[in-house]
């Protein structure tokens, strides 16, 4: 089973990514996060496997802080970015910093999302 943590500012999206794995057999959300510190505190205290990090302005310098930190204390960890943007440059910005999978908030159905997480999970690059 995938182990999944989620970081949004919005509520609402981290409620919907729970209800959405609510059930599922292959994907577990172990934590939800509105900022970098409660996330490290999930990391550090359950495994995780993938984490979904939102990132709702792309040319915000933090989220590039706080992958550095999750490949420096956590290096088998995989990440995928949820973005408001898409556009190549930011989508090749995103890759740059080490992530491992990118999709758009615009076509993350359930259903993509999943197979998002399942590929960047057994290691391959996702570019939705």
């Amino acid at each position: 089973m995938i182990q999944l943590a989620v970081l949004d500012e919005q509520t609402m999206f981290l409620h919907g990514i729970r209800y959405a794995f609510d059930g599922n057999h292959c994907i577990h959300v172990v934590g939800e996060s509105h900022n970098d510190v409660s996330l490290f505190e999930i990391i550090a205290q359950a495994p995780v496997d993938v984490i979904l990090l939102c990132v709702n302005t792309p040319k915000d310098i933090s989220y590039t802080n706080i992958v550095r930190y999750i490949h420096h204390d956590y290096p088998t960890v995989k990440i995928l970015v949820v973005a408001n943007e898409d556009t190549d440059q930011i989508v090749h910005s995103l890759m740059q910093t080490g992530i491992n999978g990118y999709i758009s908030k615009r076509q993350a159905n359930c259903q993509e999302l999943e197979k998002a997480i399942h590929i960047v999970a057994a290691g391959g690059i996702y570019i939705g």
